[in-house]
This record gives C-alpha cells, structure tokens and sequence, in this order.
C-alpha cells in the first residue's frame, strides 16, 4: 500500500514525514542513492512564491543572482505578452512590468522544469498538467476569500512533483503507467495514476512527491497540496475549500478537459467530467461559473506553457 492508502486514517493536523523504511524503498526502486540537493536559488525562489509578504525588491535579488535567468526575465517582460510601452533594459524594470503574481508563477515554474529535465516522452504531457493544475488552482483560488492566489498556483505546479521525479529515473516504465490508466478507465471500476503506479513501481507519486518536497523544504502548503491532492473528498452538500482541496479540484478539471493525456485517455477523461460536474457544485460552483473559468483557462494556456519553459523565449 502506498503513502495515499496509508493516508487515510490519520488525521491532517498529523502529516507524518516519510519514514526512512520508506525513503530507502524509494531509493531503491527508483535507483536513486542521494536525492540531490535543491540550489539555493531555486529554494529561494519557491519560498517567495507562496510568501504574500514578499516584495519586488526580494524576487530583484533573487533574479540578478543568475544570469541566464536575468536575460529570461527580462525577454519575457519585454514580450508581447508583458510590454508595457517601454523596453525593460534592467531587472527592477523587467520585474515592474511583469507584475508579482505573474512573476511568483514564473519563477517557480521555471526552476521546477530546470530541476526535473528529462527527454522521456510522458514527461510533456505531466508537465503541461502541471501548469494547467497551477493556473486552474489560481483561478480557483481567486473565487475564494481565504485562499492565497500564489500559494495555490505553486501547490498545483508541484503537486505531480513525484510523477517527474519517477519519469526522471523511469521514463520508458512510465508509459506503462499511461497504458495501464487507459485500459483501467474503460472498466466500471477503473483506477486513476496512483493504483497503476502501484502496479508498475510498487509505489505511487504521492509518496515519492512527499518525500521530495520533505527533501527539498519546499513551503507548507506545497507539501501538503502534494500530499493531500488525492485525498477523498470530504462529505456534505457544501464543502469548503483549502488548498489540498482546490489543486484537487484544479487536476479534475483539467484531466476532464484533457490537458496532459492524449486520447488513449478518452475514458478517464470522462470519469473525471462526471466528477467535476457531481463534486464542485457543492463547493459553489456552478456549471456556468466552471465553463466560464475553463474557457478562460483555454485562452491562455498556451502562452503561459510557454513562458514558463525555460527553453522558451
């Protein structure tokens, strides 16, 4: 049984760490003998993502800190998708046009991509449900009172970090994965990633996800939204929401769209439209209110993928 299964009878107040029989399996069945240290840039810039507190000033340093990441930044401000009438020629400037919020998004996106590349195929497709999760959770989020935008868009841009860690050292096994969710999905009782993880690895990406964000001290409510996207939906006809709950939200919506999966999945991605319809009215949304957020997800999604690439211009 995997950390999920294991999950749920405990308590959330009590998120246990990964025990070290469990991190040596990890290890082990992914051939990983030391999870390599986090660059501290990279953590850097993740804890300011989930930090309302942070300013301008603190992403400045960060940013400068890098030079190829410098020269990113200051392309993108000066793209279509950011000019603001005049050419940003420094950081300060560049980070003025691109704004807080966009710019928590970038920076954490990009230092994911550049700390889990791989060339595996499934790769892409995990990676474009990651944004789509973190866009989806932000534009979640915003409907909320209580939930912070940044913190929700970094929860659904790492909540899969465990699946890119497994692709990483497992690529071609991963297909397995895709396969075994397409032929589960078209039974009455079909399973989603986690059951065909357990199949193929013996372990699934939520387990493997905790223990790196556990390794990589990303910010709380990554590691729970990590932790917990897969957690059963709680009982009641009007739920309220955290950030587990929202990047959970978040994936159902975008596995029903069928962002991330090709059409091998056509019959999960039908199991998860009836999801969404049957579980986010009792959240306050209505069939309208998720129409409207997905066509607004449609409209830019493609842009934001690519900005957050760091290959990209």
């Amino acid at each position: 049984m995997g950390f999920f299964g294991r999950l749920l009878s405990q308590k959330r107040e009590a998120l246990p760490r990964t025990s070290p029989a469990t991190a040596e399996r990890i290890r082990n069945i992914l051939g990983i003998r030391e999870l390599e240290a986090m660059p501290a840039q990279a953590a850097r810039a993740f804890q300011l993502a989930s930090d309302p507190n942070a300013k301008l000033a603190d992403f400045v340093t960060v940013i400068e800190s890098d030079e190829s990441l410098s020269a990113r930044v200051i392309r993108i401000a000066n793209s279509v998708y950011y000019f603001r009438g005049t050419q940003a020629s420094d950081i300060e400037k560049a980070v003025a046009n691109i704004g807080l919020d966009e710019l928590r998004c970038l920076l954490s996106a990009t230092m994911l991509k550049s700390l889990l590349n791989s060339r595996a195929t499934a790769r892409e497709s995990i990676w474009a449900n990651s944004v789509a999760v973190g866009m989806l959770s932000r534009m979640l989020a915003r409907n909320t009172r209580d939930i912070n935008s940044g913190e929700a868009f970094l929860g659904g841009l790492l909540h899969d970090v465990g699946k890119l860690v497994m692709i990483r050292r497992g690529g071609t096994l991963y297909e397995q994965v895709f396969a075994a969710v397409s032929v589960e999905a078209q039974s009455e009782s079909g399973g989603g990633f986690c059951e065909a993880e357990e199949k193929i690895f013996e372990l699934d990406h939520v387990e493997v996800g905790k223990w790196v964000a556990e390794n990589w001290s990303f910010p709380e409510s990554a590691r729970e939204a990590i932790a917990l996207h897969h957690r059963p939906w709680p009982k009641g006809d009007e739920l309220t929401w955290d950030i587990p709950l929202i990047v959970k939200a978040a994936d159902l919506i975008a596995h029903s769209i069928g962002v991330g999966h090709g059409h091998s999945l056509r019959s999960f991605q039908k199991q998860c439209e009836a999801e969404r319809d049957q579980i986010l009215p009792k959240f306050g949304l209505g069939a309208s209110l998720i129409a409207s957020i997905i066509k607004d997800f449609q409209k830019k999604f493609d842009d934001e993928l690519s900005l957050y690439s760091p290959e990209g211009g």
